[in-house]
């Protein structure tokens, strides 16, 4: 989501301001890909998913550390919010083992340190994750966003975890956003094929963690208010809870 526009980091100061504790987890994917074809650097494909070298990794951690997290800390610092870069690789935050040889550097989560969260958003801070993660030998992992985001929530028995995507929700073969989705009716759209591409992990994470955290919320970031209304129950994108009111 483009929390660069600026509208999100009021809704996030608004909520840190009454009181709720908030974790931003960004992806870069993106932004790295464009990186690495502005240098001339081919990016490789498996089933899929990025293939993460030596060199990619290496661009990974320049990318969401060093382009990303700051510009995302800066928009919340000038709407007045106290934001704290991270990664997962500080303190052991976040834990994770390789996931496939064909793969490279890209690495799922085994762990979550919430200590730090923890410690950090008590005191009214607002910790800003970036999607890497570290071995037991301490070797750096590219990991999926949406991945670090749901251990996340997990990991900390989270109210509610918001997905901020580019999308209005998940859309049903008509081509309609579904407002509340339940878990029987996600997981058949995800096997027809209804739900595909970047939406798929999405809703996947959401199924897993639906036993930890009230509802999971897939929203567009760049509506007006999109956070606050995700919050709220007033419909807003696709809310997807254990139990979906009748």
């Amino acid at each position: 989501a483009d929390i660069a526009s600026g509208r999100l980091a009021a809704d996030i100061r608004e909520l840190v301001n009454a009181g709720i504790r908030v974790v931003v987890a960004h992806g870069g994917g993106d932004e790295l890909t464009k990186w690495r074809k502005s240098r001339r650097k081919r990016t490789v494909w498996h089933d899929g998913l990025r293939v993460t070298d030596d060199q990619t990794r290496d661009d990974a951690v320049l990318v969401f550390r060093g382009i990303v997290a700051p510009a995302i800390v800066g928009v919340l610092q000038r709407a007045g919010v106290s934001a704290v870069g991270l990664s997962g690789p500080d303190g052991g935050l976040v834990r994770v083992r390789r996931a496939s040889p064909a793969l490279g550097w890209v690495g799922r989560v085994r762990s979550v340190n919430t200590r730090i969260l923890e410690d950090l958003t008590a005191a009214g801070h607002v910790p800003v994750v970036s999607p890497l993660g570290v071995d037991g030998n301490g070797q750096i992992y590219n990991v999926n966003g949406d991945d670090i985001a749901a251990a996340i929530a997990c990991a900390t028995q989270a109210r509610a975890l918001i997905f901020l995507t580019d999308v209005d929700g998940v859309r049903n073969k008509a081509g309609k956003v579904v407002g509340d989705l339940d878990p029987s009716t996600a997981r058949a759209m995800v096997r027809s094929g209804v739900v595909s591409g970047g939406m798929v992990p999405k809703v996947r994470a959401a199924l897993r963690l639906l036993s930890e955290v009230r509802f999971v919320c897939i929203v567009n970031g760049a509506r007006p208010h999109a956070l606050r209304r995700a919050m709220s129950s007033d419909g807003y994108g696709t809310r997807m809870s254990a139990h979906v009111p009748l």
